[in-house]
């Protein structure tokens, strides 16, 4: 066989290997949907193989974390929990209280995940709201206060029989952060997740920018129409809003009872912030840090900030002539903010 012929041959059976070795084209996918009582919208890039079971997979995901923490799935860990059934409880139930329980020692009980009790009388859960009355508010207060269980053998031990769980101050923060894990397990890392606002976001977009994330302009009532003026580029991390503009109800006296009730005093807060945004590393911290922040109101939260200069944030509260302000932490650098013009 000449020279020439043999390296033809050879040629020719590189040029399939090459082919079989060139990476599989990325594709973007979008995932929409409803989940734990809200919207939830997913883009990601990945391989055709790589996308193959992935939305089954977060559809699992959803349902595991249903059972576990939700308070309408009737046979939840949590609500087991909350009733006095002796139950086993699982990882993603030991995960959230965990991460609660570090968010409420930072907050100084700001954040208190024994505030179901509360919450349900208000009727921000899965019941209906009952007619209220200092009276009750403050027996039911007795029973409020984190450092009142703990967990031992993957049990939950409660001082008080009465105590009833909440975690929705961090549930969809966490699911955003249990969904954006999986995708970085399988080796995806251009990706944004958004649960029920609670967004994570790593990588970049094909066109090579960072995500980026819209902030919601307080609005005169929850049924007037979403606006936007403020966007946050998100590099690798999390942004959670909490506010008191759209959750919330009038009673038979008129007055305003919004969902955040604060666990020290048993009542729905009655302050100017009207919202805040906190940008952290992960969603489960940035969403529990933004409904402490709602709590303690605005003068109190930048006094925790000036203590913990590593959290950013953006609050939008009203000034003593009902207008709208804004409040930045200084490390927010204003290459991060973009005012739609």
């Amino acid at each position: 066989m000449n020279l020439f012929l043999r390296k033809l041959i050879i040629s020719f059976c590189i040029i399939p290997f090459l082919f079989s070795c060139q990476k599989e084209k990325q594709n973007q996918y979008v995932l929409d949907g409803m989940v734990q009582g809200s919207y939830y919208h997913i883009v990601y890039y990945s391989t055709e193989t790589e996308n193959k079971n992935i939305s089954k997979d977060i559809d699992s995901i959803f349902l595991i974390i249903d059972n576990s923490v939700s308070l309408w799935a009737k046979s939840s860990i949590i609500n087991k929990v909350n009733n006095n059934i002796d139950v086993q409880l699982d990882s993603i139930f030991i995960d959230c209280y965990n991460s609660s329980k570090r968010i409420s020692n930072l907050t100084s009980g700001a954040l208190d995940c024994t505030v179901g009790g509360l919450v349900e009388i208000y009727g921000f859960s899965s019941k209906n709201k009952e007619k209220l009355s200092d009276k009750l508010i403050d027996s039911l207060r007795e029973y409020v206060n984190y450092k009142n269980i703990r967990v031992e053998d993957k049990k939950l031990i409660k001082k008080y029989n009465q105590t009833k769980i909440d975690f929705n101050a961090i549930a969809q923060g966490y699911t955003t952060d249990k969904v954006s894990n999986y995708f970085l397990s399988k080796g995806i890392e251009n990706f944004i997740v958004d649960i029920g606002g609670e967004v994570r976001a790593n990588g970049k977009k094909d066109n090579g920018s960072f995500w980026h994330c819209a902030i919601e302009q307080p609005s005169d009532s929850s049924s007037s129409e979403s606006k936007f003026n403020v966007y946050i580029d998100l590099k690798n991390n999390s942004i959670a809003t909490s506010g008191n503009y759209r959750k919330y109800y009038i009673d038979e006296k008129g007055v305003k009872k919004s969902h955040t009730i604060d666990p020290k005093t048993g009542r729905s807060v009655n302050h100017s912030l009207l919202s805040v945004s906190v940008i952290a590393k992960n969603a489960t911290s940035a969403d529990g840090l933004a409904t402490s922040f709602m709590v303690m109101g605005l003068e109190k939260s930048k006094e925790f900030l000036i203590k913990h200069q590593e959290i950013q944030a953006y609050f939008i509260y009203s000034d003593s002539n009902n207008k709208l302000q804004t409040y930045l932490t200084p490390n927010l650098k204003p290459s991060t903010l973009n005012k739609v013009k």
